[in-house]
């Protein structure tokens, strides 16, 4: 399965999965999870966002811990499992 086919059933482009998967966020997945573009680079960088953290169901300093021991490819582990949810 391609990237392509990946994004569409996440009902994503396949440029904002590329973006994503090198560490960069996009408007068009921003969008899609119902937060800021900002907040979701920032979660990607490691800094956990009240947005971020009620969009998941947890409070914010619980999702900075788990930031902080995932790291960025945890980061973006946890933003592909959203989107495919």
């Amino acid at each position: 399965m391609g990237l392509y086919s990946i994004a569409s059933k996440m009902g994503i482009y396949e440029s904002d999965l590329e973006k994503l998967l090198q560490g960069q966020a996009s408007y068009g997945i921003a969008s899609k999870l119902n937060v800021y573009e900002s907040d979701l680079q920032k979660f990607i960088n490691g800094q956990a966002s009240y947005n971020l953290a009620t969009r998941i169901g947890t409070y914010e300093s619980d999702l900075q811990i788990l930031l902080n021991k995932a790291g960025t490819e945890g980061a973006i582990g946890i933003i592909l499992g959203m989107l495919i949810e």
